[in-house]
């Protein structure tokens, strides 16, 4: 994939693959960088098929939105995109949804540490010593 990724998103079918991962990519910032080094180079689209982080899928939400919002405000001027503009409320709906998830979805930080068997059973972090 170039620069610019173009997506086809379908009434009444999920999001097209590789679209959230590319997102992410994209809202990579601050601690998140760390899996732009190289190190990571061949694996970084895997480890993007899951949440990074909650500060990375918040922005990807806001983001979403903010773009849903802004189309929709712009194409009310203009007449017969009906189907489009309820193709905009789903996909902000989709994300409004996902905002709601946040606070239950797994990040990279947690399974990482539970592949390396660093997290008990109760969620808490395991120092070795």
């Amino acid at each position: 994939m170039g620069e610019t990724g173009y997506f086809d998103i379908v009434e009444g079918q999920s999001l097209p693959s590789g679209m959230l991962q590319y997102i992410r990519l994209v809202a990579l910032c601050g601690s998140d960088a760390f899996l732009l080094e190289s190190i990571f180079r061949n694996t970084i689209w895997g480890h993007l098929e899951l949440p990074v982080t909650r500060s990375n899928e918040e922005l990807i939400c806001r983001v979403v939105r903010d773009a849903c919002k802004f189309v929709i405000s712009a194409s009310g001027r203009r007449k017969g995109l009906r189907m489009e503009m309820a193709l905009k409320i789903r996909i902000d709906q989709i994300f409004k949804d996902r905002q709601l998830e946040l606070d239950v979805l797994e990040y990279y930080q947690e399974r990482r540490l539970k592949d390396l068997c660093l997290v008990g059973g109760q969620g808490e972090i395991i120092f070795w010593e």
